[in-house]
């Protein structure tokens, strides 16, 4: 059975949410062995997407929380991670406005993926501390850029540019390879912890993960 289960609209979010944990639950060794990308599935040989398709997205992801594939995937893993970024947020009919909070952004993006899961058979209750949510606002560069720039008050947009402005030492572009040195300072726990505070929709996804596994 995998310790978690990574469900996201591509491989660089997977080895980000990787990083992560495994920086998180530092005293857990070989944590990196027990979890497992769900979706997209991976080709572990050379890190790529298994499919070809990495325009699926959040798409992809809404469709994979209705099947059966899900159901199966949740009572095979301890944990499934479920990520999706919200910039896109408006395609699954939820509108964003600057009046709205972290918080409220996040909990609209919860509930349609909710419903989703629901949508054949009722089974996020029964199942829901099992599953846990990582929705970035507005995308997941927005978590790695305090590692790269001195953020005064909290970026929730256009932190793809910015990190790749901010990067010195690493071009940024979208790749596995790329995204797995990016995300190395997760790795340590110390470094984790400084930033939690940098961006909220990070800290409440650090908030909402189990602190014994």
């Amino acid at each position: 059975m995998a310790k978690f289960g990574l469900i996201t609209e591509g491989i660089t979010d997977q080895i980000v949410l990787e990083n992560i944990l495994c920086g998180f639950y530092k005293e857990y060794e070989d944590l990196d062995e027990e979890i497992f990308a769900l979706e997209p599935p991976r080709d572990e040989t050379d890190k790529k997407q298994a499919h070809s398709d990495f325009g699926l997205g959040w798409t992809a992801i809404f469709s994979y929380l209705s099947e059966k594939r899900f159901r199966d995937d949740v009572l095979n893993s301890e944990y499934v991670i479920i990520q999706i970024d919200t910039d896109i947020a408006e395609g699954f009919n939820c509108s964003i406005n600057q009046n709205q909070t972290i918080e409220e952004i996040i909990e609209c993006v919860m509930q349609k993926m909710i419903e989703k899961i629901d949508e054949k058979e009722i089974f996020y209750q029964k199942y829901k501390e099992k599953i846990i949510f990582a929705i970035s606002v507005h995308s997941l560069e927005c978590w790695i850029l305090p590692f790269y720039k001195d953020l005064k008050t909290e970026k929730v947009s256009g932190c793809f540019e910015a990190l790749q402005r901010e990067s010195k030492k690493i071009k940024v572009e979208k790749t596995y390879k790329v995204y797995d040195k990016l995300s190395q300072k997760f790795l340590k726990q110390k470094e984790l912890k400084k930033i939690i505070s940098k961006n909220k929709s990070f800290e409440i996804f650090i908030n909402t993960l189990p602190t014994n596994i």
